[in-house]
């Protein structure tokens, strides 16, 4: 056989191959696509069924309806010096003097679990030393620790033994203040001389 003979005999075997394979697979699919439509022509009409079912039921009969009576409408003039006057007229830029239940003026002490839970509280570490100062972390001294922190200077040991936990509502404000064994001329040295 010649290499033409081949060639020709091999395209003709891949031809008659490939429609065997299309003649296959159209009839494979198409029989899944018929069972898909059939499936869905079922849901259909069981769904139209429900749906008839429910329409010859009997409708609840309309609830009357309830007559208002509307008040006359002003005039623009008369609601606008009723405004004016104070009448019907919210003040919404005025502040309240109202203060929630749990607000107190005096800073006073709280437990460790209260601490830092308030949203819109600030948190802040202070450092009372052995000589007797109170100051923040950088150092600078608090001139009146009693309006800071009220009588929490005095209750360590109440929750532990070298911290106590303040919380100052005018200020918006929970202290961590921490014993300090040393002086603050001590602590003071440890510093850069620039603070």
């Amino acid at each position: 056989m010649s290499k033409f003979g081949a060639a020709a005999a091999f395209f003709c075997g891949v031809a008659v191959g490939g429609a065997a394979a299309w003649y296959c697979a159209r009839k494979t699919y198409s029989a899944i696509a018929e069972r898909e439509i059939e499936s869905v022509k079922e849901s259909f009409a069981r769904r139209e069924k429900r749906i008839l079912e429910k329409s010859e039921t009997p409708e609840p009969a309309p609830t009357p309806a309830v007559t208002v009576k509307v008040p006359k409408k002003e005039s623009i003039s008369e609601y606008a010096k009723k405004a004016c006057e104070g009448e019907s007229f919210t003040k919404y830029a005025q502040t309240q003097d109202k203060k929630p239940e749990s607000y107190i003026e005096a800073p006073y002490v709280i437990s460790p679990d209260e601490f830092g839970e308030l949203d819109g509280y600030t948190v802040i570490s202070l450092y009372y030393f052995d000589d007797g100062v109170l100051s923040d972390e950088n150092g600078i001294i608090i001139e009146d620790p009693e309006e800071i922190v009220g009588d929490g200077l005095e209750r360590f040991g109440e929750y532990e033994e070298d911290s106590v936990y303040v919380r100052s509502d005018p200020k918006r404000c929970d202290y961590e203040i921490l014993r300090d064994l040393r002086s603050y001329a001590e602590f003071r040295s440890t510093l850069p001389p620039n603070i």
